[in-house]
């Protein structure tokens, strides 16, 4: 789907920060009964305004992201499906859970994360969420791991022989 982004918002940049912020976000386009495109979080609307301030783009260019996004059924179907989800990363330390931030050598090596919960697992202990940056959205992708508890020190040096794992943090 980045690609097919990417060929359309191409000579568009400032659409593209708009294209980017909303799949980061998980924003999702919906069309009512007029023809008119709304932006949403969830269930909450989101004003073309609002979201251009967040970007840091004139408003006109949110509007003519949506009107390229509903100019197109493929991109439609993928951006009216899109979905927000917690990120636990930045809060469950405060909760007694766990928190580690991975940092890819090569974002797109296969296994990183696969790895570094195998040997959580082998730990005995749950987790509870993992999210990833995208490498196409994030020019500095990483990965967090949201354990039940927090990762007990012996374990990192474990974490750390994980291919493919340039650093961890945690948090």
């Amino acid at each position: 789907m980045w690609k097919k982004l990417q060929e359309k918002f191409d000579k568009t940049p400032s659409q593209m920060e708009v294209v980017r912020k909303m799949v980061y976000l998980g924003l999702s386009v919906k069309v009512d009964d007029e023809g008119n495109a709304h932006i949403f979080c969830s269930n909450i609307e989101i004003k073309p305004a609002s979201l251009a301030n967040a970007v840091g783009v004139d408003r006109r260019a949110v509007i003519g992201t949506l009107k390229k996004i509903t100019g197109d059924q493929q991109m439609l179907d993928f951006f009216t499906r899109l979905s927000p989800i917690a990120n636990l990363s930045v809060s469950s330390g405060y909760m007694g859970m766990g928190v580690i931030q991975i940092v890819p050598d090569y974002a797109d090596r296969p296994g990183i994360i696969a790895g570094v919960l195998s040997v959580i697992a082998s730990a005995g202990i749950k987790v509870r969420q993992v999210i990833a940056d995208d490498p196409e959205i994030s020019d500095d992708p990483k990965a967090y791991v949201v354990t039940n508890e927090p990762i007990p020190a012996g374990l990192l040096t474990k974490l750390r022989q994980v291919t493919g794992v340039r650093a961890l943090v945690i948090m």
